[in-house]
Formats: C-alpha cells, structure tokens, sequence
C-alpha cells in the first residue's frame, strides 16, 4: 500500500485531508514549491484504500497503489 503525492500539481485545497474517513492525510509543516501546505501521509497503516483523496482531488496530484493493485 501506497499514497503517492505530486506536490507539482498539488493546490493544496485540502480536499483530500478533509473527506479522508480514516484522516490519513495531514497538511505539511512546509511549503512546497508552488507555496502551499500538500498534504502528507500519517498512519498508512490505518489506510483502507477506498481511494476517496485520489477521486476527489481535481488536481489529479494523489494516487493510491493498493496492495490488490496489479
């Protein structure tokens, strides 16, 4: 299981953080190069892949790899 994050298309909306039913995601402590807050993976382990942060980001800047995922 992995999340994966493109901080380059990232607009740091927070729509990932705020719909994440598990709160997986928190905002960064730092800015990225665009100057906003991605968000950051806490407690992968808690993860349940239902991949709502990657449907829901209209930057298209997260993707989950499931461990199914062929």
């Amino acid at each position: 299981m992995k999340i994966y994050i493109n901080q380059e298309f990232c607009s740091g909306c927070g729509i990932c953080i705020e719909f994440c039913p598990k709160k997986i995601l928190i905002p960064s402590s730092s800015l990225s190069k665009k100057g906003v807050f991605p968000p950051v993976v806490n407690k992968i382990e808690e993860c349940t892949e239902c991949r709502i942060c990657e449907l829901y980001c209209s930057d298209f800047a997260i993707a989950v790899e499931g461990d199914n995922d062929e």
